[in-house]
């Protein structure tokens, strides 16, 4: 439902996606990830009252590495959209479990996720 760029349905699009976000498969959840970049490029404000960005960088944590991959694509993906928004907080706990990820996704998700690592600058 989330590939439906349509105002009307966005509304009716954000309890599924919570339930999705923390639906027990993986691959639900990973898909629930892009889900959201593409909600925010259609309503931004839906996104940040709703909740999702917070429970987007929840996925970072997951315990599967593709989950991971897709949470900081989504991620990227709204930070290049809002660059004055600090949608990525990257410390080093984060940054640790980045590179645990790293290893165990796809070509796909290592683009992104080495992306994400390469604008971290220690504090």
């Amino acid at each position: 439902m989330g590939c439906i760029r349509v105002d009307k349905i966005t509304e009716h699009l954000c309890e599924p996606l919570r339930k999705c976000l923390k639906d027990e498969d993986p691959y639900v959840r990973k898909t629930a990830a892009v889900c959201v970049a593409k909600l925010y490029d259609i309503n931004q404000q839906l996104v940040d009252d709703q909740g999702f960005l917070d429970m987007l960088r929840d996925l970072l944590s997951d315990s599967n590495p593709m989950v991971v991959a897709n949470a900081v694509a989504a991620l990227s993906e709204i930070a290049e959209q809002s660059p004055q928004t600090k949608v990525f907080d990257l410390t080093g706990p984060t940054i640790n479990k980045l590179l645990t990820a790293l290893n165990e996704c796809t070509e796909w998700g290592q683009v992104f996720i080495l992306d994400a690592i390469a604008n971290y600058s220690p504090k």
